[in-house]
């Protein structure tokens, strides 16, 4: 939690409502300087256990709360997001007799009014392959709200890579990816509070862009063993999706040069030629005429 004094309660009341399961609320507070950790005080509760550090980022938080965690597994939920009084019941009875380390729901995103992250026709199953399975829906299949993880594998895992403020949970999905298989639910039990990301342009906050980690540290899986041969094409064309997604945002940033950079000397345009062509166009002054054209006319027929 990072100055949520305005959701904090909230999402305690849907953590602490879970229902047919056991289980403990420890809340990180990283540095909070608008009262959020009174407030979470205050709510109370023999479950509840407040943690309290300077400010270091998200990932030092979630790593102490790993840390301080007694259970075996490990759900998280952002300070701002909801869950539904079964989600935790709904992923743990998933994961049963399944053998999969993970299980993830399908989410709601505020930013589209409560609509569904993931296709709702996209069934519930098991996820041997996470990169193909977040490749055919949208790339970003989950948030950190919506993922129940085993602890021993999130320690495994290394926990969350420290000093970076964006990406640093896609890395950690996708290291999982590579320790074992997921399970994904399709009820929709959790919900994202994304209309109030400070990564999301909507909200009125500068993107801040940072390199993949995933698609960096990649090479140096496959090489060290890391990655099971099924998984090394699919994860291939994924740390291709995560780069070509860092040249669109270097793109909206206006650093024309370095999105070409990025497409030309680290992109495979085999892998997905539509996208590339799209982007590369764009960091030229003809094709970005051409993309504030298009946009100005998709804007008029949604009038």
């Amino acid at each position: 939690m990072y100055n949520k004094a305005d959701f904090i309660l909230n999402t305690l009341r849907s953590a602490a409502g879970q229902i047919d399961v056991e289980f403990e609320i420890v809340v990180v507070d990283d540095g909070s300087t608008d009262g959020g950790a009174r407030l979470v005080e205050s709510s109370g509760g023999p479950r509840l256990r407040l943690i309290q550090q300077a400010n270091a980022g998200v990932s030092t938080a979630r790593n102490r709360g790993i840390a301080a965690a007694e259970g075996k597994w490990i759900a998280f939920l952002d300070a701002d997001d909801l869950w539904s009084h079964d989600h935790l019941a709904c992923l743990l009875n998933a994961v049963n007799d399944s053998m999969a380390i993970a299980a993830f729901s399908n989410l709601q995103l505020q930013s589209r009014a409560g609509g569904p992250l993931i296709d709702r026709k996209v069934a519930a199953q098991k996820v041997d392959d996470y990169f193909s399975f977040a490749l055919a829906n949208g790339g970003y299949p989950m948030s950190s709200s919506s993922i129940l993880v085993l602890r021993d594998e999130l320690l495994a895992a290394g926990l969350f890579t420290v000093g970076v403020s964006a990406g640093e949970d896609i890395d950690m999905w996708c290291r999982l990816a590579c320790q074992g298989p997921f399970v994904y639910n399709a009820k929709l039990s959790a919900t994202y509070n994304d209309a109030h990301s400070p990564n999301n342009t909507a909200s009125g906050g500068a993107r801040e862009v940072w390199r993949p980690l995933f698609a960096q540290r990649f090479p140096d899986m496959i090489r060290e063993g890391g990655v099971p041969p099924a998984l090394v094409a699919s994860g291939t064309r994924y740390a291709n999706f995560l780069l070509l997604e860092y040249a669109r945002q270097l793109i909206d940033r206006g650093q024309f040069v370095e999105a070409r950079a990025v497409l030309l000397n680290q992109c495979h345009v085999s892998y997905d030629a539509n996208r590339f062509v799209k982007r590369l166009l764009r960091t030229w002054p003809p094709g970005q005429a051409l993309f504030q054209l298009s946009r100005g006319a998709a804007r008029r027929l949604h009038r």
